[in-house]
């Protein structure tokens, strides 16, 4: 199924890729014919306008607005501008607005049918429709582009690649495939690509020029580590180059949730140990316009902060803030400073919050302590301890307070190289992962992964309180059988086979549950680090004997692929209704 898809995918035209991110979404594209000139002919959409401000981008807001029916209204900057004059007007509760909502895939109980809570607090929605309604008009947006160019291209026609954190769990990329179908984009035309292998592989076509360094990796064969800072993840990847131009992963996928996000719950916080928690909850429900302006602000500052700057910096905040606080508090906000932390460092007039320039910068410390605790401990690794080229890539990448912190930390031992658009290098990237995604040859396997079994029972390893009688014969319950190992490095394409034996006669279905841990040897699939990810079904033969299915686990481009086969004595193995579900 995998090679047919595959083959469908060549026929196309196009390759479009959708970068989804936590802060800001964008989508850039190229033709076949053009790939085949020249790699990097990739077009980037560039008409992203906030109405409110005089700003032109190359990505847009990763925000979302539907009316008190659940229809779609506005994407993007549109959203954010729609709903601060909803706001204005005081017509907002009866809609529902959404931003930066990309992290709740990262929960561990993610499901099907989980809610997404909108900025109105109280009203929810379905995660799937907001996930499928952005990818859907990031996906109109491009037809309409291209069809206002006078090159008009049809849906079926496109490849489409679709960007995640390296990090996410299998559940978290199958429900994007599904977002995905929600919006229009059919699986057979659909790659999900990882973020830091898109940008890694952007690098390898990039001249030393673009790269801003004088490491080239045209020919070489070296070992490199990919550093995506984006605004909700740091996703870490190493790959090594091979002679016939491939990569090769080294180290599986690690990271957490450190990027520039991080930095706004920081100044967020700092201003609710001033004014107090109640006063910032009055605020966030009063003036809803005020807080995206309030945001766009500090995305601003964060961007424009540099390491070497003393002085002040002034930070525009809405007077409404102020004036919640002084009707809540009874309090001028000018005294709570002064018997503050911040007496002294920090100056509150009308809408302009100034502050010492080290005082914003102490904002970046948790973020950056964290990537750089866990480098610090990557670097030990013994397949990890020879790299000497860190390539940071990603919007938050390009702030010069985290550069600067990775030079001062690893600039004696290695490399940093920054390329030209860092901020776009995973967008571009994944527009080449389509045209060849073979690229990639090998990754690490991220956990363990089993299926649960109940072979007979051996009191010499199992214990009494798992034991069960089934059809007759003892047999344990929850062991977990391992197929794939973490860290285990895994060709693309390869499959790792097993086989089940029915544990009654006449059986009609064989229900088998995937788990993945990240110890080594798991026992049993009850174990504290075990986690359910899904399920098989395969159906089965009418039979008086017990049936054997063969399971096999297979790492395709970038997700897991489970397939079960029913074997019947003196047949050939035929392939059942099989499914297997993450969610």
């Amino acid at each position: 199924m995998a090679a047919l898809h595959q083959d469908i995918k060549r026929q196309k035209l196009m390759v479009a890729a959708i970068d989804f991110g936590t802060t800001y979404s964008g989508y850039a594209f190229s033709f076949k014919e053009d790939y085949r000139t020249n790699a990097l002919q990739i077009s980037v959409n560039q008409s992203w306008t906030a109405g409110s401000r005089s700003l032109v981008s190359f990505k847009t807001p990763t925000c979302i607005l539907f009316d008190k029916d659940q229809k779609f209204e506005a994407f993007g900057y549109e959203a954010e501008d729609q709903y601060s004059e909803l706001a204005l007007d005081d017509i907002h509760g009866d809609h529902y607005f959404f931003r930066r909502f990309k992290m709740t895939l990262m929960e561990r109980n993610l499901q099907r049918n989980t809610s997404l809570v909108s900025e109105n607090v109280t009203k929810q929605m379905s995660a799937k429709t907001v996930f499928g309604e952005s990818i859907k008009y990031l996906k109109d947006h491009l037809l309409t582009t291209l069809d206002t160019r006078g090159t008009t291209v049809v849906n079926s026609d496109i490849h489409w690649v679709l960007t995640v954190p390296a990090i996410w769990k299998d559940n978290a990329k199958q429900f994007m495939r599904e977002a995905a179908d929600y919006a229009g984009i059919k699986g057979e035309q659909l790659t999900i690509c990882l973020e830091p292998e898109a940008a890694s592989l952007y690098c390898q076509y990039l001249p030393i020029d673009k790269l801003k360094s004088n490491v080239s990796f045209k020919g070489s064969t070296s070992k490199y580590m990919v550093l995506d800072c984006g605004g909700g993840t740091v996703d870490i990847t190493v790959h090594e180059k091979q002679l016939d131009g491939s990569l090769k992963e080294v180290h599986e996928a690690s990271g957490g949730p450190w990027g520039g996000k991080y930095v706004d719950e920081k100044f967020t916080e700092m201003l609710v140990n001033l004014v107090g928690k109640e006063v910032m909850e009055a605020f966030a429900e009063e003036n809803k316009a005020d807080v995206l302006d309030l945001y766009r602000e500090i995305e601003t500052k964060k961007q424009t902060i540099k390491p070497e700057m003393t002085g002040k910096v002034t930070v525009k905040i809405p007077v409404s803030l102020s004036e919640t606080y002084k009707r809540l508090a009874k309090e001028n906000i000018k005294k709570v400073i002064e018997s503050s932390k911040y007496d002294g460092r920090m100056t509150w007039t009308g809408d302009k919050l100034r502050m010492e320039a080290d005082l914003f910068q102490e904002l970046f410390m948790d973020s950056k302590n964290k990537l750089l605790s866990h480098l610090d401990n990557m670097f030990q690794l013994k397949d990890v301890s020879d790299v000497k080229t860190i390539v940071m890539v990603g919007g938050f990448s390009e702030c010069e307070i985290l550069q600067q912190a990775m030079i001062k930390k690893f600039g004696q031992s290695r490399k940093l190289v920054i390329p030209e658009d860092a901020g776009l290098a995973v967008l571009k990237g994944a527009v080449l992962f389509g045209h060849k995604p073979q690229t990639i040859t090998q990754r690490k396997a991220r956990y363990t992964y089993g299926i649960n079994i109940s072979p007979a029972y051996d009191e010499r390893t199992h214990s009494p309180a798992r034991r069960v009688t089934i059809d007759g014969v003892d047999r344990v319950k929850d062991v977990f059988k391992k197929y794939i190992e973490k860290c285990q490095p895994l060709g693309v394409g390869e499959a790792v086979t097993g086989r089940h034996v029915t544990i009654k006669r006449n059986q009609r279905e064989m229900l088998l549950k995937v788990y993945a841990s990240d110890d080594l040897d798991p026992m049993y699939v009850t174990d504290r680090n075990c986690e359910f990810l899904g399920k098989i079904v395969v159906e089965l033969p009418e039979s008086k004997e017990r049936l054997t299915v063969e399971v096999s686990m297979i790492f395709g481009e970038t997700e897991l692929m489970v397939e079960a086969r029913e074997q019947s004595a003196g047949q050939i193995a035929k392939t059942h209704r099989a499914y297997f579900d993450f969610l």
